[in-house]
């Protein structure tokens, strides 16, 4: 049961942080430091209310659904239909920049310069592909080690 928890908590974080993680220093570095982090609370503090809009109606309701399944049961079936394009794009665009940005990050770690990128992102879709294709139980041991290692760097940077 520990361990189901840890693995919840660690795809809940690396979802959150995301791409995210990448692009917020450069944002706040364009946009200053006042209104960086009014922005950032500010997008938190939606995110930690949607989070709990989606646990209230997930404990009130007696049958467990996906996100499509749930605004099919409160919103008919145009709320579904909304729902899973929301998804679609939503999913799609994250997978983007996450190949964008682990593509920039991979060519300046490895070469000091992000003229590989477009290559190290192939790369970096390639090595994720060949972990899903042994199943969601690699990407949670994956997940709980890399949400780590963001940690660990993240305290470690100076």
């Amino acid at each position: 049961m520990k361990s189901q928890k840890l693995a919840g908590v660690a795809i809940l974080v690396g979802t959150t942080i995301g791409a995210g993680i990448l692009g917020l220093p450069y944002v706040v570095m364009k946009s200053g430091f006042l209104i960086g982090t009014i922005n950032i609370l500010f997008v938190a503090g939606l995110i930690l209310l949607l989070n709990l809009y989606l646990g209230e109606v997930t404990l009130r309701t007696k049958s467990t659904h996906q996100l499509p399944g749930y605004a099919e049961k409160y919103l008919g079936k145009k709320g579904k239909n909304l729902m899973a394009l929301s998804l679609f794009i939503g999913i799609f665009s994250a997978l983007v920049a996450y190949l964008i940005g682990e593509g920039k990050s991979l060519s300046f770690l490895f070469t000091g310069t992000t003229d590989y990128s477009l290559q190290f992102g192939i790369a970096f879709w390639f090595f994720m592909a060949f972990i899903t294709h042994y199943g969601l139980k690699s990407l949670k041991k994956g997940e709980k080690i890399g949400v780590s290692a963001v940690i660990i760097l993240m305290i470690l940077k100076d």
